[in-house]
């Protein structure tokens, strides 16, 4: 059964979703714009193998509290790094956001992460909407402008639900109603689209030097969806080559989200990796 609980890490308070079971404990962090219920099924599935897992809310996300003004990287390093003093050692999922800062995580705090499965990391993109995004900032007007569009509800259902289908799930999945729900409900709040379009793009400018100085020693997978049409593939192969000793699989139905589309295959990878690491 996943317990939900509150708890504050460096400062932010965040909801958590847990699973009991053996450490070490499977740390799950979700992606962008995206919230620990991204992780259910997972959950359900190390607890059905009784492994002890744990998904959280990120800073700004969820029913997280919010970001501070300003770079947004080391908001992020610090709650993981707050996280993993509590919770350590743990094995780190990510996925998206959540996995380059695993990466990044597992970079800084090597005693602290016995295992690391990234899947579908966007920092190594260098395709066309990576160089868009990594252009230049945004003119504050243009997000304003983005601002005032307002999206009624059933045309924001009908929206998210294709783009759903499209972006965060792979080719013949069935896309879950409660996953629609939840994005139609973000997306229709107010400011939201420029909210979220003016810090994914802060982020990829933050980020655009990729994974490049990052050495990751502990056991490592590297996942990647081979139907994803937001990241492609290639940014985890250069991500496989910049951690040595490190397993790449391209699952290949999946989109953006294997979590959502294929949940039982991350539990398996991760208990393979789990099954090299001493409890």
């Amino acid at each position: 059964m996943i317990v939900e609980t509150r708890a504050s890490f460096g400062g932010v308070g965040t909801r958590v979703l847990a699973v009991p079971g053996s450490d070490p404990p499977v740390v799950l962090l979700h992606g962008y714009a995206d919230s620990a219920d991204t992780w259910t099924e997972v959950l359900r599935g190390f607890g059905a193998a009784g492994r002890r897992a744990v998904a959280v809310d990120l800073p700004g996300f969820g029913r997280a509290g919010a970001r501070a003004p300003g770079p947004l990287l080391g908001q992020f390093d610090a709650f993981a790094g707050a996280l993993l003093k509590d919770l350590g050692p743990v094995v780190l999922v990510g996925n998206s956001l959540g996995a380059a800062t695993a990466v990044r995580a597992a970079n800084r705090h090597p005693a602290l992460v016995a295992g690391l499965v990234a899947l579908d990391d966007p920092v190594n993109a260098r395709h066309w909407l990576a160089r868009l995004a990594r252009l230049r900032p945004v003119p504050a007007p243009v997000w304003r402008g983005v601002g005032a569009i307002r999206l009624p509800a059933p045309a924001a259902r009908a929206l998210t639900e294709a783009a759903a289908r499209k972006v965060l799930y792979g080719p013949d999945a069935v896309v879950n109603p409660d996953v629609v729900s939840r994005w139609s409900s973000l997306v229709t709040q107010p400011r939201a689209l420029e909210t979220l379009g003016r810090y994914a793009f802060q982020y990829a400018i933050e980020t655009a030097g990729g994974h490049r100085e990052v050495r990751v020693n502990c056991p490592t997978l590297i996942v990647h969806g081979g139907r994803d049409r937001i990241i492609p593939v290639h940014a985890s192969r250069i991500l496989h080559r910049q951690i040595p000793g490190s397993d790449l699989v391209v699952l290949p139905r999946s989109g953006h989200c294997p979590q959502l589309d294929d949940p039982a295959a991350v539990v398996r990878l991760t208990l393979r990796l789990l099954d090299g690491i001493p409890r």
